[in-house]
């Protein structure tokens, strides 16, 4: 069953990886991050 999960530190690390590997097993992920652009990056990456 797919859950909406809050990531902090999502732009790098371990943060970015597991927000790659929640959304591909299906689950909505928010990102949160200090930087916005990196956010835009890490967001690309991950679609």
């Amino acid at each position: 069953m797919p859950k909406t999960i809050l990531i902090t530190g999502s732009t790098d690390g371990i943060g970015k990886h597991l927000a790659m590997k929640l959304a591909s097993e299906g689950h909505e992920v928010i990102l949160h991050g200090r930087n916005s652009e990196r956010l835009r990056v890490a967001l690309s990456d991950i679609l």
